[in-house]
């Protein structure tokens, strides 16, 4: 199983034994409409550089520094499931309770050299300005290589169970292993950013972090 696929399966283990965060998602939000409606939304992941050159080698099997057609069927065939079994860390909600995607979305991943994402140092052993326990710390992942700065790049267009007006998306991992923050530069037209109101991670207890929630509507 590729790295990839471990950090969504690491993203479910219990939060004792994980840094805080381990690995910072940038993401982007798009509704994709027809018809006067909503019917589908896309959702676009770069990991963070560091956690990138982890990843990257056990995808690019080759070393040619991009995702063949075979190693995104490999990579789809290893993380699929785990991410299903996660819902996709995501929750929609188009006017009752959340649910998660009811389908498995159409993938692609790419690699973005130079990276396009990189976000400013944060202490991976430390939760929110707070030292952390001996018990919760983590060994931290090597230091990237000589290679400059990329990101590993995933792309999820995500089917909607019928066409609306209106829809929410709130992507997070309740454990903040890793941290997804939406990059509010890239909504949609007619898409507004928030906080969702009771989704959070709280890996130390009194310092919640809510997650980023894109509500769209249509007039």
């Amino acid at each position: 199983m590729k790295l990839v696929a471990m950090a969504v399966i690491a993203a479910l283990a219990p939060a004792t034994v994980l840094a805080h965060p381990h690995i910072v998602i940038s993401q982007m939000v798009r509704a994709i409409e027809g018809n006067g409606a909503y019917t589908h939304v896309e959702i676009v992941w770069k990991f963070d550089p560091h956690a990138s050159e982890d990843e990257i080698p056990a995808i690019d099997e080759d070393k040619d520094g991009r995702f063949s057609d075979e190693e995104i069927r490999l990579l789809i065939r290893d993380t699929m499931p785990g991410f299903r079994k996660a819902g996709f860390l995501t929750w929609f909600n188009t006017g009752g309770a959340d649910f998660h995607p009811p389908k498995n979305p159409a993938f692609a991943a790419r690699i973005d050299d130079p990276a396009t994402f990189n976000p400013p140092e944060w202490d991976r052993t430390a939760g929110d300005g707070m030292q952390m326990p001996e018990n919760k710390r983590a060994t931290l992942p090597p230091e990237p290589t000589a290679h400059s700065p990329r990101n590993l790049v995933y792309t999820m267009r995500f089917e909607l169970p019928k066409p609306v007006k209106s829809f929410s998306i709130t992507t997070y991992d309740p454990e903040d292993f890793m941290r997804v923050v939406v990059d509010k530069e890239s909504l949609s037209k007619g898409c507004a950013l928030d906080k969702h109101p009771t989704r959070k991670s709280e890996f130390v207890p009194g310092h919640p972090v809510y997650a980023d929630r894109v509500t769209c509507r249509l007039p």
